[in-house]
């Protein structure tokens, strides 16, 4: 069956928009006959589905849990969710998903459907989640993990968007001065001795003008190089594989890759999935290659009855201190329990690193731009008042 969208008028006479599931455009029209809907228009909608971000995820769940707590049915729910959407790709998908139900198909399967927005961990809790009737309980748990996930993620932007901004306005700022400000001084320093500081200025603005289109072609490829290190994943993988030898970001790239996985093996720990099996879906949320190898080639020594304590003593990146954490928690039952204490350690951890980072980083880009136009100026105002002697005299 396939998506098709309507356009027609309502009762009053105004136009109205809706999304209907048929075989064909003739089962589509039959479809809003007996409804008594006189369509205009009737359009497939194609099969490829945009993917939600995080937040968008995260309000569908959230939304969901709350109708479902209201006492409605799951596909009760998705359709009010679907009819009161404003976002087309958010109106589609959901409406896709009320289908699928009403189809017959799980929950689970119909997020199936749908892999770029609602990712393997979700899917798997989903789907114990209707097995063990803890459905609510479990979109609680999801909420958590994207929230966690996303409150992280914004004290990472948080954090370097300041000395992002500020950066690029001393790059402004320099450009200005190399390429406008200066320029125009050449001709009044013509033929006279310069001083050292106004001769480097002038040579470097020189250097900048001759060498302009090799400066725009360095911009451009340091621009694209930040675009790939975001937006392409294989490109991505490699600069982690080299950030991650660095010696101040190795600690703090691996706290916060295992933040991800502790929570999230946690909840899947809660929501009744096996230790082995809830291992291998964590891996997924690890964007840390290393860490990733590691962790998948201990899921064949846990079926073999090995505790995970004893198997990250040999792992370089794990300290002893959550080794006897975790060894404790194993003992005791207490496993999700203690990798959430964890994953809050860590994150604690994190925030004091950012805030570290934060404070350094400012104060030392502050000071370079003053340095820098500090230079430039001084570098104008020595000459300048030696002509000013010369032209009293």
């Amino acid at each position: 069956m396939s998506l098709y969208e309507y356009l027609a008028f309502s009762k009053l006479g105004k136009k109205i928009k809706g999304i209907i599931h048929a075989d064909s455009i003739e089962d589509a029209k039959g479809i809003l006959q007996v409804k008594n809907i006189s369509a205009l228009k009737i359009a497939l909608i194609e099969k490829k589905f945009k993917s939600l971000n995080k937040t968008e995820v995260l309000t569908f769940f959230q939304q969901l849990k709350n109708l479902l707590q209201a006492g409605l049915a799951l596909y009760e729910s998705l359709q009010i969710l679907a009819e009161k959407s404003d976002k087309r790709k958010i109106k589609l998908t959901i409406f896709d998903l009320s289908e699928k139900i009403k189809l017959g198909y799980s929950l689970a399967e119909a997020l199936e459907e749908h892999p770029k927005s609602f990712d393997l961990i979700t899917r798997a809790m989903i789907d114990n989640a209707q097995q063990s009737g803890r459905l609510e309980e479990t979109m609680d748990e999801i909420i958590k993990i994207l929230s966690n996930s996303l409150k992280l993620k914004k004290k990472l932007i948080t954090a370097f968007t300041y000395p992002i901004i500020l950066s690029i306005f001393c790059f402004v700022v320099l450009n200005f001065l190399l390429f406008v400000t200066i320029p125009t001084l050449f001709d009044l320093f013509e033929d006279r001795s310069l001083h050292p500081f106004t001769k480097i200025v002038f040579t470097t603005s020189k250097f900048a003008i001759n060498n302009k289109l090799f400066i725009i072609l360095g911009i451009f490829l340091c621009i694209s190089f930040v675009f790939c290190a975001f937006f392409y994943l294989p490109f991505r993988k490699k600069i982690i594989k080299q950030l991650i030898k660095a010696p101040v970001i190795k600690s703090f790239l691996v706290k916060v890759a295992l933040i991800r996985f502790f929570i999230s093996y946690a909840s899947l720990l809660k929501g009744g999935e096996a230790y082995e099996n809830a291992l291998e879906l964590s891996t997924n949320v690890l964007d840390h290659p290393i860490l990733q190898q590691e962790f998948i080639a201990m899921k064949e020594k846990l079926i073999e009855g090995k505790h995970l304590s004893e198997l990250l003593k040999d792992s370089e990146y794990i300290p002893n201190e959550i080794c006897k954490m975790l060894s404790i928690a194993e003992e005791s039952s207490q496993m999700p329990k203690m990798l959430l204490n964890i994953a809050k350690i860590y994150e604690e951890e994190v925030d004091k690193f950012l805030t570290r980072i934060s404070t350094i980083i400012q104060p030392v880009l502050l000071i370079l731009l003053g340095f820098i136009v500090g230079f430039v100026v001084l570098s104008i105002l020595i000459p300048l008042t030696d002509v000013s002697s010369f032209l009293g005299e």
